[in-house]
């Protein structure tokens, strides 16, 4: 029997309420919070501009190109997440001091990496709620930076460790919860940001499709909003782990699955996604073992690091650029280039 109702879930779970999108120009509004912390006005200065990178396909089939966001500051992707996260955070706390703010917030491990530096740039004092799965690596650096960590057995899946992280905002009034996956600021930096980008550096090209795997769903929303308000009929697909795919109705997987993505189990959807199911044409899923393989691939071919769920993302986009026609583009995103453990166990 599959238990469809999540055991844990609080009452107005905001997982499951629906999402509304705020305009960029409302949300990601922080002249204020950069005057008081110019820490962070020098961090947004060195956000984004990534290479839109064209990257290997398959003979005769659509071209793609892939948005290298390992260029970012920190070395991934959320290093945009965690900036909107953290401003959004001090301008709610106004004018008070910063040592005031405790954030506790959950991540998958770029977004923990990303934040960690911000937080102590700003003076904020921040703790982490993370899977057991995660790298030595990162558990080193959150210590280094003094960032206190709650570790949840990675049996129990990564909707665990968003219910831990509220757990503790509930029972700790002093801990404010960074909500990554309902925060409006999310989809709107990857509009304002990478959506954007990507626009400028296609120029007058068209994409036929867009497509990247999705963890809070900021990164695959914000791009289409951006996309769409220039090409209105560019597709969208989303990708997701096997082993935890998008909607899955069943408990939480606890196999292990590509870094940064997954479904959370219960039949809940992630509110960004959801809110534009009916425009994503389809949702793909890549195991893990495939993805892992598919990095030592890319880098064999390429010389180029990329994490795996960059290598899911190439996976899927080469699966559809093989029924398309030479003249089709297709785009994505590589979110890192993986940890050092991940390249080690791969040999290369």
């Amino acid at each position: 029997m599959i238990d469809t109702v999540d055991p844990l879930a609080p009452p107005d779970d905001p997982l499951q309420l629906p999402f509304v999108a705020v305009p960029p120009e409302r949300a990601l509004d922080f002249d204020q919070v950069h005057r008081r912390h110019p820490a962070l006005a020098e961090f947004r200065a060195t956000l984004g501009g990534t290479t839109l990178r064209e990257v290997p396909s398959v003979p005769g089939g659509a071209r793609i190109l892939a948005k290298c966001e390992w260029e970012n500051p920190v070395g991934s992707i959320k290093d945009r997440t965690a900036y909107a996260l953290v401003a959004d955070a001090l301008r709610a706390h106004g004018d008070r001091p910063p040592d005031e703010l405790r954030l506790v917030a959950y991540s998958g491990g770029d977004l923990a990496a990303a934040m960690s530096l911000l937080v102590n740039r700003t003076g904020i004092v921040a703790r982490f709620v993370l899977g057991s799965f995660s790298p030595r690596s990162l558990l080193d650096l959150l210590d280094a930076r003094g960032c206190p960590v709650d570790l949840v057995p990675k049996e129990h899946g990564f909707l665990r460790t968003i219910r831990t992280a509220q757990r503790i905002a509930a029972a700790e009034p002093d801990w404010t919860l960074v909500f990554q996956h309902v925060n409006p600021v999310n989809v709107a930096m990857h509009e304002h940001t990478t959506g954007r980008e990507i626009l400028a550096a296609l120029g007058d090209r068209r994409p036929d499709l867009w497509l990247a795997s999705i963890g809070s769903g900021g990164t695959l929303i914000g791009v289409l909003r951006a996309l769409r308000a220039r090409f209105p009929d560019v597709e969208a697909v989303g990708v997701t782990p096997a082993e935890s795919p998008y909607g899955n109705p069943g408990r939480p997987s606890g196999q292990q699955t590509y870094e940064g993505s997954g479904g959370h189990g219960y039949g809940i959807r992630q509110p960004f996604v959801k809110a534009y199911d009916q425009v994503i044409s389809a949702q793909r899923q890549v195991g893990y073992p495939r993805a892992f393989q598919a990095m030592g691939e890319f880098f064999d071919r390429t010389g180029i690091r990329i994490g795996s769920s960059a290598a899911a993302n190439w996976l899927v986009a080469k699966d559809y650029a093989a029924r398309m026609s030479p003249g089709s583009l297709i785009v994505t995103v590589f979110p890192c280039t993986g940890s050092p453990e991940q390249w080690a166990e791969l040999g290369r």
